[in-house]
């Protein structure tokens, strides 16, 4: 009995170390690097694919501006302009998606557009009466998930790459905003009346993930999965926060004087873009991230424990019998005795 009670201890120990092995630390910022530097407002940033180069919006002289930004020179082109209003790109193998109005129409409305940098020409995605908008790509550029008008709010829609196959996912007459993808295109996180709600991609399982009187907006994934970033203003101004993917282990990632709001997970999950109002006008900003790595639990301690406890128990089982064996000789002898002298 001695040795089943060490070893279901022992077992215990083992199991609690692998499980908080598994689990790590929240992600740190432990850079900040200003990546702006303009009068003008720029906003919505978003990652190329390879991670060297951003694309975000500016406000120019004479209207809207798309921007790109290389990373390690600052150097920084002009990629579209507009006499109205563009903007919320997001950039993959596939072409840059963005929102832009332009005023020359007679039915002023958002459109959902993409720029394809190879032919360097824009293509229009939607053309519908009603605007739409935030448009985002999935992990491997073959659906698009964006926000849709129906009568006075905004839903929740998809449509693949080539604009087919629309569906509307929400019915929600609320006010939706900022839906993203998750890397493995299972679920689309949102925020929704100051909070951030999840979901699968056919609009089923939706969890919500925060829920305090506090605003809670722009969610975005780290790209293992294992984090959601967002911006909230639980502390006064909007900072940059973090959170697993079913709400727990919330703590402050980015915290200024000022709002920081749209983070952007790198996909090195290494770096966060983010718009920040610290010097008193917009600018992208961007954050370099550490994930402390999770311990690996030394090898087979845990089969190593069972394997002595099966010898044990094979060891005590062959005492067992010999035990057993030796006590019926021993009865038999006394009962040989007592019938001796009985005669």
């Amino acid at each position: 009995m001695r040795f089943t009670i060490q070893s279901i201890i022992l077992i215990f120990i083992l199991l609690l170390f692998v499980q908080s092995a598994t689990c790590e630390s929240p992600p740190q910022a432990t850079a900040m690097f200003k990546l702006t530097n303009d009068t003008a407002y720029e906003y919505d940033a978003a990652w190329s694919p390879d991670d060297t180069s951003i694309v975000y919006g500016r406000d120019g002289l004479y209207g809207s501006e798309l921007w790109t930004l290389d990373t390690v020179t600052l150097n920084a082109q002009m990629l579209l302009q507009s006499t109205d209003w563009i903007g919320q790109p997001d950039w993959s193998h596939n072409g840059i998606l963005y929102t832009s109005q332009f005023s020359f129409k007679r039915d002023r409305h958002l459109d959902i557009w993409i720029y394809d940098l190879d032919e360097k020409k824009s293509r229009q995605l939607t053309s519908s009466k009603i605007d739409q908008k935030n448009p985002i790509w999935n992990n491997n550029s073959t659906k698009i998930v964006f926000l849709g008008r129906v009568n006075y709010d905004y839903e929740i829609w998809t449509m693949n790459a080539n604009a087919s196959n629309v569906t509307q996912l929400t019915f929600l007459q609320t006010i939706v905003e900022t839906p993203v993808w998750s890397p493995d295109n299972n679920k689309i996180a949102y925020s929704s009346e100051g909070d951030i709600w999840m979901m699968d991609p056919d609009a089923t399982n939706i969890v919500q993930l925060t829920d305090d009187e506090y605003e809670q907006i722009d969610p975005t994934w780290s790209p293992d999965g294992n984090w959601i970033a967002y911006a909230s203003e639980e502390q006064g101004n909007f900072d940059i926060w973090v959170m697993r993917p079913d709400g727990t282990d919330k703590s402050v990632l980015i915290n200024e004087s000022r709002d920081q709001n749209d983070p952007d997970w790198s996909h090195d999950g290494n770096k966060l873009l983010y718009t920040s109002y610290q010097d008193l006008n917009k600018d992208i900003w961007a954050a370099a991230i550490h994930i402390e790595p999770i311990p690996t639990p030394t090898p087979t301690q845990l089969p190593t424990q069972i394997v002595v406890d099966v010898e044990t128990k094979k060891n005590i089982s062959t005492l067992t019998m010999v035990a057993a064996g030796i006590g019926v000789l021993v009865l038999l002898i006394l009962v040989r005795k007592i019938i001796k002298g009985m005669r």
